[in-house]
């Protein structure tokens, strides 16, 4: 396929978040409800005689050279795995905060996968992709879906949800930048309990999710007390209705029934904040809250 391609990479929101303790490879089995907002970064590739790489937008100052390479990782794994070796252009703009609880070098990497399996006319299914995707990372599995999942695991299992709903959020990142590492050792020195699985998921989800857990936030805020300070102030906002940390931070967010409430809300947060729909799944689609107002 010639000329110009473009793929979204959503910010990934981890709505609930259940952690075990590390296996004996290193990796630690969780249990997440996630779902990805209707904004983040974008990939666009063209064609090009060997694999190249540019980046744009703000935050992509703040790209460390490993995170940079984890979009031109994928393009070499899907060479690899495919067997060819065509090459592209992979032009990054970048919006998502660099380490940031949301997902983002996941979410470039699988737009990446996405965008070139349509450029060099590969034509795998979602499912191939994300196969291989678990060699980029936890994460990157379900950024190739982009939609309502269960994610288990490592982050390789992965259960769509076929009926959920459009949710309104408002996503503020204190401003510092948190290791996941860090995160993750300071939960180890918990000495944490056997991962036990979420309930199933029905009835409302505000109550559903009322009683689960992000397991990483109280280690977070550890690694970060500037993470406690975003989440009281979320806390604090008229019409917030469930507030919580992002996969291991520092990004926090918080839903809304109001679209008017959370405008406000984003609006008067001193530092990054923004107001977002974050995906829902309706008669096999996905939907966004607003959708066809």
């Amino acid at each position: 396929m010639s000329g110009t391609i473009s793929e979204f990479a959503p910010a990934k929101i981890n709505l609930s978040l259940r952690v075990g303790p590390a296996r004996a490879d290193g990796y630690h089995p969780l249990d997440s409800l996630v779902t990805f907002a209707d904004w983040g970064d974008m990939i666009t590739v063209r064609d090009e005689v060997a694999l190249m790489m540019t980046m744009g937008g703000e935050t992509s100052q703040d790209l460390q050279e490993e995170e940079h390479n984890l979009v031109l990782r994928a393009a070499r794994l899907l060479q690899e795995k495919a067997g060819i070796d065509k090459g592209a252009v992979i032009h990054l703009q970048k919006d998502i905060p660099v380490a940031a609880g949301l997902g983002g070098g996941s979410a470039d990497a699988a737009a990446t996968l996405r965008a070139l399996n349509r450029l060099w006319e590969i034509d795998w299914e979602l499912d191939r992709l994300a196969e291989i995707a678990i060699e980029l990372g936890a994460d990157v599995p379900a950024c190739v879906y982009s939609r309502p999942l269960h994610m288990r695991g490592i982050g390789e299992e992965i259960e769509l949800i076929g009926k959920f709903p459009s949710l309104t959020a408002v996503i503020i990142n204190p401003g510092v930048p948190v290791s996941t590492g860090e995160v993750f050792a300071a939960f180890d020195e918990t000495d944490p309990a056997p991962l036990k699985p979420g309930r199933a998921l029905g009835g409302h989800i505000l109550d559903w999710l009322a009683r689960e857990p992000n397991h990483l936030e109280r280690p977070a805020m550890r690694v970060a007390p500037k993470i406690k300070r975003a989440l009281d102030w979320l806390r604090r906002q008229d019409g917030a209705e469930l507030v919580r940390m992002s996969g291991s931070g520092a990004s926090c967010f918080a839903l809304f029934s109001d679209d008017e409430k959370a405008e406000r809300a984003a609006d008067s947060y001193d530092g990054f904040a923004i107001e977002v729909g974050l995906a829902g799944i309706a008669d096999g689609e996905v939907t966004y809250a607003g959708d066809g107002e």
